[in-house]
């Protein structure tokens, strides 16, 4: 009797391993799904919100996959204390959440909810230390008579991808505009003058909360951009200075690995913090970065040191042992192969001589 019982606890610990997500602890996309359609069932009462992550992607860009990881978690535990009880919470992937909240509901009473939650959302990206640059966008819909879980979840995201273009509110409530239409074939088609479409795209592209200070890239997108700059320079004639900054002791050596990532942090604090908006950089080895610097001229190289290196200091008062190397080199116009299309001044040049 005993090892059945025990065979039970096991077996249920299984199944709660299978419905759960790994990363925050919420359900997982297949459990809500499940939980959702049997209350829908039952023809429990409720509304279900699509939660999504703003520019998610600039998070883990510019403070790594780390402190992503860390962001969502935050955001589940305070889901879980925002919508707790008798409430459906999962991740559905990504930085998409669901929430069922079950019982009867008022827009207004959802949207205050939703309002309180991404106040407090706000303060946990500051304290994360990721600027004010954490929030969410929701879209939200009632569950209907003989409703199912793919119409149900359907309707919530159209409402949530509509907020994220429109940017105008917390949440979005579904309604029948943002029906998706299949149209017969004697449908009149609408087709959108491209300049509409270009429009929302380069609202999609552009950054809308700039960090104050220069932005991280991983090495390959550091990479793309160098050689990005690099094909350009030719014809924009700008300066872009590219600086190694590296972490030494006193003796000229990369710091001892058991210090080495307090110190590296805080180089990188620094280096964010005193260089441009403009500026880009990435972490190269263990113990160095690589910066760029665009419209940074050779004399003006000793200023971006000082910054550098006076904020290093005042982080590490303490620590007067350890040294900052920097090594500038300016950016040269990239080598053009042979056959490769003719620049503007090439070919004015060949026309005069002939």
């Amino acid at each position: 009797m005993e090892e059945l019982d025990v065979l039970r606890v096991e077996n249920d610990h299984l199944r709660l391993l299978a419905q759960q997500d790994s990363l925050t602890g919420l359900l997982n996309r297949g459990a809500v799904e499940a939980r959702v359609a049997a209350l829908l069932r039952e023809h429990t009462p409720g509304v279900l919100l699509m939660i999504d992550v703003d520019h998610f992607k600039s998070v883990n860009d510019q403070y790594g996959h780390l402190m992503g990881d860390k962001a969502l978690r935050e955001l589940a535990r305070l889901l879980g204390y925002y919508f707790g009880r008798g409430s459906v919470i999962g991740r559905m992937g990504g930085d998409e959440f669901a929430v069922f909240l079950t019982g009867r509901h008022t827009r207004r009473l959802v949207r205050e909810q939703m309002e309180r939650l991404n106040a407090r959302i706000a303060q946990a990206g500051a304290a994360l230390g990721i600027g004010d640059g954490f929030h969410v966008t929701a879209g939200a819909e009632f569950a209907q008579n003989n409703d199912s879980f793919p119409r149900l979840y359907e309707r919530a995201d159209s409402a949530m991808r509509a907020e994220k273009q429109a940017r105008t509110m917390t949440v979005r409530f579904y309604d029948a505009s943002l029906r998706r239409q299949t149209p017969g074939p004697a449908a009149p088609q609408t087709i959108q003058p491209p300049s509409i479409d270009i429009k929302y795209i380069s609202q999609q592209l552009r950054e809308k909360t700039p960090a104050a200070g220069a932005c991280f890239y991983d090495f390959n997108t550091f990479l793309s951009v160098y050689r990005f700059l690099e094909r350009g320079l030719k014809r924009t004639g700008q300066s872009v200075q590219l600086i190694l900054v590296s972490l030494m002791n006193q003796y000229g050596e990369f710091i001892a690995l058991e210090e080495r990532d307090q110190l590296v942090e805080q180089l990188r604090e620094s280096i964010y913090t005193t260089l441009r908006t403009s500026d880009i950089y990435t972490q190269y080895s263990a113990c160095q970065f690589l910066v760029m610097a665009q419209g940074a001229p050779q004399e003006h190289t000793d200023r971006i040191t000082a910054r550098i290196e006076n904020a290093f200091h005042t982080r590490t008062p303490d620590r007067m042992d350890i040294r900052l190397s920097f090594c500038f080199y300016p950016l040269q116009p990239a080598l053009q192969k042979s056959g490769a299309p003719e620049d503007d001044e090439s070919r004015d040049r060949r026309s005069a001589a002939l």
